[in-house]
């Protein structure tokens, strides 16, 4: 009883190990690979891989872009303003019997505290949500839920930073080549 005891923590400690070894290996592997574009990470050259080359146009790589994860998608234009993925803070979601007077009276409040940020209601059934805000960046949208909460600390506990479409006055596209 006992020798087995032994041997099955000893098991689990070399698995334990094993595991530990390959998340390590992992990590590192993926902080090697940073490269800007899904092209250059296809291209990079690794010890032990084989080689890939790529043979398109400009205006190929131009249109797909950078990997997921990165940057912003382009979704369209409305006059002065640039549609795109972006963040908002969610700061009410409800599908209680009241719940669209209460995102109307939310909005107001925040309008009051907050007169610049734009506010955005919408229903998707059954619930109403109260979202503010257009940002390009998740910490432009963090920093901005953390003046509201603090003028609002009632509503910490349901408020969020969210992905979803946004409108940017005057949008330049950091990507964009000159032609």
């Amino acid at each position: 009883m006992l020798a087995n005891r032994i041997y099955q923590r000893l098991l689990l400690i070399l698995f334990l190990v094993m595991t530990l070894g390959q998340i390590s290996f992992a990590q590192s592997t993926t902080e090697k690979k940073s490269a800007r574009s899904i092209f250059e990470a296809l291209e990079e050259v690794n010890e032990g891989e084989g080689v890939i080359t790529i043979f398109q146009a400009p205006e190929l790589q131009r249109l797909v872009g950078l990997p997921a994860g990165r940057g912003t998608t382009l979704l369209g234009h409305d006059g002065n303003y640039t549609l795109l993925m972006g963040y908002r803070v969610q700061m009410f979601n409800s599908n209680h019997p009241n719940a669209k007077a209460e995102a109307y009276a939310r909005a107001e409040q925040i309008r009051h505290i907050a007169p610049t940020m734009s506010s955005y209601i919408t229903f998707k059934a059954p619930f109403w949500r109260l979202a503010i805000g257009n940002f390009l960046t998740r910490e432009e949208a963090s920093q901005a839920r953390a003046r509201l909460v603090s003028s609002l600390p009632a509503w910490a506990r349901e408020s969020y930073v969210v992905r979803d479409k946004v409108r940017i006055l005057n949008y330049v596209d950091p990507n964009a080549t000159e032609e």
